[in-house]
């Protein structure tokens, strides 16, 4: 299927969306990124953190998701994490990433089967205490949708 048939299909899609939600368990999710318009979206994602209190040197993991809401493929997608503070112990990448470490992790996820999920997961350790932001974001320029969230990381 061409971009601009997969386009044409998707446009015509009514999705539910969920309401962002975040809590105390380090979950972040929402169906839509910020200004998209929710009946458009596509695809989704989703940031989870664990655990959200360690101490310096105790590896956390750090989850970022992208999900396609349709019975289309989709993609290309793009999913990162920044995770400044942090230094990466270990990464596995999404089933179709290619990725690269840098001040952000970003994964150009190729593609996204029908309402499959693709994760990228970093493993990551503090080395001063403190308290920290860890970002994540799904995009594309392709197909509508996304999500931005972010988790605050204590650190012992």
């Amino acid at each position: 299927m061409n971009q601009t048939t997969n386009r044409a299909a998707l446009g015509a899609l009514l999705l539910v969306t969920a309401a962002a939600c975040g809590g105390p368990d380090g979950t972040v999710d929402q169906a839509a990124g910020a200004g998209a318009d929710a009946l458009a979206a596509v695809f989704t994602g989703s940031l989870t953190v664990s655990p959200t209190t360690a101490a310096v040197g105790t590896p956390i993991t750090v989850t970022e998701t992208a999900t396609n809401l349709t019975a289309s493929q989709v993609g290309p997608i793009i999913v990162g994490i920044r995770r400044l503070g942090f230094t990466v112990v270990s990464a596995q990448k999404p089933r179709t990433g290619i990725c690269r470490i840098a001040g952000s992790a970003t994964c150009n996820v190729l593609e996204l089967a029908p309402f499959e999920t693709q994760s990228y997961t970093l493993t990551l350790t503090a080395s001063a205490p403190g308290t920290y932001q860890i970002q994540g974001w799904t995009t594309s320029s392709y197909v509508p949708g996304g999500f931005s969230g972010s988790v605050t990381v204590t650190v012992q």
